[in-house]
């Protein structure tokens, strides 16, 4: 997707685009974080210093704070309920005032859950608060009228209120308003533009983006023409009017045969789904997913340099593939492809006249309009001479940037000499006018690196020998290269143009050139011995393994070979000579016991011999000091590690796999630098030696798979800078009482085999040396963990009790993995883990209790969990977007006592569990049941076979009584499971549509791997539609629509049901025997839900009254059994209403019928006084 840019008087002046001024105990781990997620998405740059905002009232001010705030282009005032109980933010919008053009719009408010006058006028709440506040100041009084007048000026500006709309949609406004402020602009084209008005408008007069249906179009022309910049110029025109997405894929010819189709069909996909990852590894099943995925979606999708048929199959298919509106845009030279394809319509990128050419040209050479007088006739010349190619004259222009006039004329002279219409001999030109350093630099990223990220290229380069750093700036500066995404990258004119200059050095023999990159060259010099001294680079990108006879000397002249890739070759002789002139070596498949003799290169800096039959590196006294990385990996005769004396600069040292490998040479120590030691799988090594404990610099630490490592040794507590450690299906035994002071530890795997599982963590102690000798259980504390952010100690045998019960001590802490162990509760401490956001506990078999987890939580597994019978405080589980929770054949969590099938208990029960969840405010909650048929229970109203259900609705449906849509799929798996389905997240997708529109987006909802078929149960409340839509002049006809992004499942049936009065009595009186065991009184229940307004809630005799007053009453039966209730009303706006204006408070429901009541009035509420 575009990105955005600042312009660039901005860039430097101002060190962050937003100060986001919150009250964190209201919003850090919910609107804040989200924004700030938003914010990063789109290239802003926010200031973030979390430790501050939860600070007591008194507390000073950090300096740095307040220069943050000079340093930021806008302040974000979010005023929340109890913002003013924190000196800290008075002084931050005190701050932004004084420092701020308020007029201008640098400061803008933002009202959460707040009223705006409430602020001006210091009333409410928050007034309260203020003047606890001031109360309670020791400080300077005069700070109280220099907040007050703070808080008015900025309330007074017109601000954004959430009660406006939705949290997503309210970040999306924010974020908006933002970017105009910023003066951002889309990146999909990036610096001036010349000519692009007319010819977009051609292009988007093609598109026809007033008609309904999907459309797709060919920009075709040869190339240098300028296709994709018009794509480009188009895309930021128009990708505004996609809602549902837009994605641009760059480069498709080169990154299909790079990468292959899979690479491109992810991108499509993470830029629709706004995913980080959506993993297809076969490019059919992606088709597939593409295909389900965007039929209910109107996209906007650029195809950039197609060159084959399979590339529009897989990426594009059919325009059936797509939703009405959508528009597709292909660019290729190749006009016979659009035909085959029957595009609509095909435009031909026009060359520049000869004014647009002269233009561009003089931006490039003279960054002006027009060229000085002096040069005027030499520019007029070179833009005949060039033509109308947008991409020559970009490059002509800019070769001959800051040149004098003598320069010109000979470059002029130069130019004069190619023969009409040779581009390729234009473009030399440019080549011609660089130093040797950029030369070689650039012949080396045409042939081997174009692609690569610019770290490593500079990196390899620099140990040639290249001022890389300039050189690359002055690569792009003659627009030769560009840096996209900081990858190297470059026109393939301009690739070709540098293939064309290697293989003029000697057309008819390959092993004279510079540089080889074709397999056959590749084979033809090996075979031939005819490989020279001029051969300075061997690199193949090839995947097609081929055995190469050779005789002893195929590398004997070659005597200045610097870089050697020929990971695609297996060899059948011996050889007797490598170049001691390699910098960067790669052999993957090494097929000899050693290297040769004479091999001793002193300058190499990465060594790669993946899968090798090496024994042992080099012997003796060969100090390889430039040598950063050895990767030895899956080198199984690999016998023993080298003296790492020899090389004392290595950062990376990989020897995963080496089965051989029984032991680590002591000297590991003495590697200052070393930040990754990869051991993982190497089931012979026995021990670790102390000195491992020196190594300072250490990151990352893995022994994963060390069946026969039983121990880390004492002086693991020294890595200082340890961030990953992971000791998972190791035969590790003893952890150091030092452990615990890895501070920077962010993630720890311990979970084993199934074949170690049992008694693993009663034999796995840390030893404390104390006068009676004594031991401790395995990690008997995590405190000074502190940055620990990912703990996995899934299958470990643990019993009750051997979890430390100071897991609530890891503030960091975001993913906890306890699946497979054998306690009964968890430590009530996890509560505190205020940070934790997944937990994961399948297969926890004698889990009874799940305990109180922290608001921050957004999902937690706890599959076959058959002995759970409570889940202590559910709702926080609900209370974000795409959150929710899985207990699949937890049997414990059903009601025993109904007349009822398994299927109808597990569907009724959960279902309304899940929408007392929700409680009209939240989306995500949802549950998936493997069940004995997957048929969709009786009692949904609406069903259908398959994932389409059309239904025509009573009359009247959508009247105040309406709750929501309980919605049911049951699917089944049409093909076999992979590796694929195992590892990626899928999502099942509902769509609602009335008179042809979308009742706002997709509902998506997360889905894990299952083998068989499932029944799959959710609920959407009325608040998560669109909520500009007017039910009233609706039809009361609609459409809904079921998608899983599996290709593996099938949607077998559906069903939908109204949530509401009109219910049907006998699921209302399903739902409330499932739902109700603290009552058993029919008449009054029935009596309740037929007269809800005759209630007087205010009266504590009623039977709401009686319940909401009742403080004792905590327990509550929603279809799970002992559910403690505790109910987050500050997220309700009732609750609000009624404390700021009848003096109530928050209490605990007991029934699930008071819920329904409770709603019911808040419904008369919002009716009356607009309350949201």
């Amino acid at each position: 997707m575009a990105s955005f840019l600042r312009p660039e008087n901005q860039q430097s002046q101002y060190k962050y685009d937003v100060f986001p001024s919150f009250r964190g105990e209201d919003t850090r781990t919910n609107f804040v974080d989200h924004l700030h997620d938003h914010l990063r998405r789109r290239g802003i740059v926010a200031f973030r210093d979390d430790d501050h905002r939860d600070l007591q009232r008194g507390k000073c001010i950090k300096p740095e704070i307040l220069r943050a705030i000079e340093q930021s282009r806008l302040v974000l005032v979010i005023f929340s309920e109890n913002y003013a109980s924190s000196t800290w933010c008075l002084e931050e919008v005190a701050k932004a005032v004084e420092c701020k053009d308020i007029s201008e719009g640098s400061v803008i408010p933002i009202f959460y859950k707040v009223n705006p006058s409430d602020i001006r006028k210091l009333r409410g709440n928050f007034g309260r608060e203020f003047a606890e506040t001031e109360k309670t100041y020791t400080g300077d009084k005069g700070d109280i009228n220099r907040w007050k007048d703070a808080l008015r000026k900025v309330a007074e500006r017109a601000g954004r209120d959430l009660k406006d709309g939705y949290e997503t949609q309210f970040i999306r406004q924010i974020i908006g308003e933002i970017e105009h402020k910023l003066g951002l602009q889309p990146s999909y084209v990036v610096g001036n533009l010349v000519g692009m008005h007319s010819r977009v408008a051609n292009v988007v007069e093609h598109l026809r983006l007033g008609e309904s249906g999907a459309r797709c179009i060919g920009i075709w022309g040869m190339a240098g023409s300028g296709k994709t910049t018009v794509a480009r110029a188009v895309a930021d025109k128009i990708c505004g009017q996609f809602d549902d997405g837009h994605s641009f894929l760059a480069n498709v010819r080169e990154n299909s045969e790079k990468n292959g189709l899979t690479y491109l069909q992810n991108q499509f996909l993470v830029d629709i789904l706004q995913e980080d990852n959506v993993g297809i590894r076969d490019d059919h099943r992606g088709a597939n997913l593409m295909k389900k995925l965007v039929r209910d979606r109107k996209v906007l999708l650029i195809l950039d340099d197609v060159d084959k048929m399979e590339q529009l199959e897989k990426l594009v298919g059919d325009l059936g593939w797509f939703a009405p509106g959508s528009r597709i845009i292909i660019t290729t030279r190749d006009k016979h492809l659009l035909l085959k394809y029957r595009v609509n319509a095909i435009y031909k990128a026009e060359q520049l006249s000869f004014d647009e050419a002269l233009q561009l040209f003089c931006l490039k050479a003279f960054r002006s309009d027009h060229p000085p007088a002096e040069f005027e006739e030499l520019a007029k010349q070179v833009i005949r001479y060039a033509g109308g190619l947008p991409l020559v004259l970009d490059v002509l222009g800019s070769s001959l940037d800051e040149e004098n006039l003598s320069q010109w004329e000979s470059a002029l002279a130069s130019l004069k000499e190619c023969p009409e219409g040779e581009i390729f001999d234009r473009l030399r030109i440019s080549y011609d006018g660089l130093r040797q350093n950029e030369k070689d630099i650039f012949l080396d990223i045409a042939c081997f690196f174009k692609g690569k990220k610019r770290p490593y290229v500079t990196e390899v380069l620099k140990n040639c020998g290249f001022f890389t750093g300039i050189g690359i700036d002055i690569l792009v500066h003659r627009s030769l290269i560009q840096i996209t995404n900081n990858e190297l990258w470059m026109h393939d004119l301009l690739q070709e143009m540098a293939w064309k200059i290697v293989r003029l050095e000697s057309p008819e023999e390959p092993g004279e050139q510079s540089r080889v990159w074709l397999f056959e060259d590749v084979c033809h010099i090996l075979s031939k011995n005819s490989g020279t001294g001029n051969v300075k680079g061997i690199v193949l990108q090839s995947d097609d393994w081929r055995t190469v006879h050779l005789n002893g000397g195929s590398f004997t002249n070659m005597t200045n070979l610097r870089l050697l890739d020929i990971h695609a070759i297996l060899l059948s002789d011996g050889f007797k000579h490598l170049s001691n002139e390699l910098r960067l070596l790669r052999w993957d498949n090494y097929s000899f016991k050693s290297f040769p003799p004479s091999f001793f290169p002193k300058n190499l800096v990465e060594l790669h011999m993946q899968d090798s039959l090496l024994r042992s590196l080099w012997r003796g006294e060969k100090v390889l000091e430039k040598l950063k990385v050895i990767n030895l990996s899956g080198s199984k005769l690999l016998i023993e590690s080298p003296n790492f004396i020899n090389f004392p600069n290595l950062e990376r040292l990989i020897l995963k796999g080496c089965k051989a490998l029984s032991h680590i040479h002591h000297s590991i120590g003495i590697l200052e630098r070393l930040r990754l030691l990869d051991l993982g799988d190497c089931v012979n090594l026995k021990r670790l030696p102390d000195s491992v404990g020196k190594i300072k610099s250490l990151e990352d630490l893995n022994l994963s798979g060390c069946s026969n490592l039983e121990e880390l040794p004492e002086s693991i507590g020294g890595l200082d800078c340890l961030e990953e450690l992971d000791i998972s299906q190791s035969a590790i035994r003893h952890i150091p009482s030092n452990f615990t002071s890895l501070k920077n530890l962010k993630q720890f795997r311990c979970c084993v085999s199934k074949e170690r599982r049992q008694n693993f963590l009663r034999t796995l102690t840390v030893v404390v040396r104390s006068a009676l000798n004594s031991s401790r259980p395995f990690l008997a504390s995590f405190s000074g963990l502190s940055s620990l952010t990912e703990l996995d100690m899934s299958g470990c045998s643990l019993l009750e009790g051997e979890i430390p019960s100071d897991i609530g001590c890891l503030p960091s802490l975001r993913s906890l993995a306890l699946a497979k162990n054998n306690f009964t509760t968890l430590p009530a401490s996890i509560e505190h883990i205020s940070g934790l956001k997944f937990l994961i506990l399948d297969h926890c078999k004698n889990l009874e209790v799940l305990p109180r987890l922290s608001e921050s939580i957004v999902f937690v597994w706890a599959d076959e969990c058959p002995r759970i019978q409570r889940i202590s405080n559910p709702f926080v589980i609900c209370t974000v977007p795409d959150s929710g929770f899985c207990f699949l054949n937890c049997s414990n969590l059903l009601p025993q006592d109904l007349d009822l099938t398994l299927q109808q208990k597990y569907s009724l029960s959960l279902l309304s569990y899940i929408i007392f969840c929700s409680m009209g405010v939240f989306l995500g909650t949802y549950v998936v049941s493997p069940c004995l048929q997957c048929e969709i229970p009786e009692w949904f109203s609406y069903q259908a076979v398959g994932p389409l259900l059309s239904i025509d609705m009573p009359p009247n449906w959508h009247d105040n009584s309406w709750s929501g849509f309980a919605i049911c799929a049951s699917f089944k798996r049409i093909n076999c499971c992979s590796c694929e389905d195992l590892e990626n997240a899928h999502f099942i997708l509902c769509g609602f549509r009335a008179d042809g529109n979308l009742l706002g987006p997709s509902f998506k909802f997360p889905i894990r791997f299952v083998n068989s078929g499932c029944l799959w149960l959710g609920y959407v409340s009325d608040t998560q539609f669109q909520c500009d839509t007017n039910w009233e002049t609706m039809s009361n006809h609609i459409d809904v629509s079921f998608t899983i992004t599996d290709p593996g499942l099938e949607v077998e049936k559906c069903g939908v049901h109204l949530v509401g009065d009109q219910s049907e009595s006998n699921f209302k009186d399903i739902l409330v025997r499932c739902g109700s065991s603290s009552s058993r009184d029919g008449d009054t229940i029935d009596h309740e839900l037929r007269r809800p307004r005759e209630l007087n809630p205010r009266n504590r005799t009623s039977p709401i009254g009686r319940n909401l007053f009742n403080m004792n009453a905590g327990v509550m039966s929603c279809g799970v059994q002992e559910v403690q209730t505790h109910w987050y009303y500050e997220h309700l706006s009732l609750v609000r209403y009624l404390d700021l204006h009848m003096h109530w408070h928050p209490v605990r429901l007991v029934r699930w019928t008071d819920y329904i009541l409770i709603k019911r009035f808040y419904r008369t509420m919002r009716c009356r006084w607009k309350l949201r």
